[in-house]
């Protein structure tokens, strides 16, 4: 059974202790042995460790600045009693069981220069290709952040549902400061626990995550769909998005009348 820590990454301001405690059933209901700590600037609740509210998309540290704060608040013999830390959204529910083996890392690198056009789901070729920082929207890491940390295949990732080794995380607690000097008041998020995971030079794969703005989804509209939802949990999945942030969700809904 998986020994696993859930970081959830709520800053909704509408959200309810209600809809916290649903987000933790939905997650406990298919992984009941997990622990699960949250960033909510303005909910007082039993597993809310840090209160950090994320300012502005693109001018601020936005979701790195609450994982910042997570990791401020968690010590390494904490770390050290899990064997993977998942980042976790708070408009993501999960759909499935899903075993993860222990010293790999899950996290859906963008691992080609057109991944968009390569990936085609959880059990795509995860292998790095030449060049993957550089996207056709544009360069990662300008600063080249990989080479200070010693990182010979850079990927920039996503980082929901990123599940990252205990040793991964140790990492993300010693190095952050660094990162934070390179890019300071940055959102380093879609870099930095990427970048972690590679540097422990354990094994990596795709996290079974599908989001609707999934390269690999055929619906263009990117509204995700109970169909959707069956055909993931089918095919593996371990969670989903994107759902409302309250528990009155019809996608909810039916996961839990129909998945459970």
């Amino acid at each position: 059974m998986n020994n696993i820590c859930f970081i959830i990454f709520a800053h909704c301001s509408g959200q309810s202790v209600d809809d916290i405690n649903d987000m933790i059933d939905n997650i406990k209901h298919f992984s009941p042995n997990s622990e699960i700590i949250i960033n909510h600037p303005t909910i007082n609740h039993p597993n809310i460790i840090s209160k950090h509210d994320v300012g502005p998309v693109n001018n601020s540290s936005f979701i790195f600045g609450a994982f910042d704060e997570v990791l401020k608040n968690i010590s390494e013999e904490f770390i050290n009693k899990f064997d993977h830390f998942c980042l976790f959204s708070a408009n993501q529910y999960v759909i499935n069981s899903f075993n993860y083996q222990k010293n790999v890392n899950y996290v859906q690198f963008y691992n080609t220069s057109n991944w968009n056009k390569t990936y085609k789901g959880k059990d795509s070729d995860c292998t790095y290709h030449s060049g993957a920082l550089r996207q056709g929207y544009g360069l990662w890491d300008d600063k080249d952040m990989y080479k200070v940390f010693g990182i010979e295949k850079a990927m920039a990732s996503n980082w929901e549902n990123a599940t990252l080794t205990k040793e991964a995380m140790i990492s993300c607690k010693q190095n952050i400061e660094k990162a934070k000097e390179i890019y300071p008041n940055c959102d380093l998020i879609s870099l930095f626990p990427g970048y972690m995971a590679l540097m422990t030079k354990q094994e990596y794969r795709f996290a079974p995550f599908f989001g609707c703005f999934d390269p690999s989804s055929e619906n263009k509209d990117h509204l995700l769909s109970i169909n959707q939802i069956n055909q993931k949990k089918q095919q593996g999945y371990f969670s989903i998005k994107r759902v409302n942030y309250s528990k009155d969700c019809n996608l909810k809904e039916y996961i839990r009348y129909n998945l459970y």
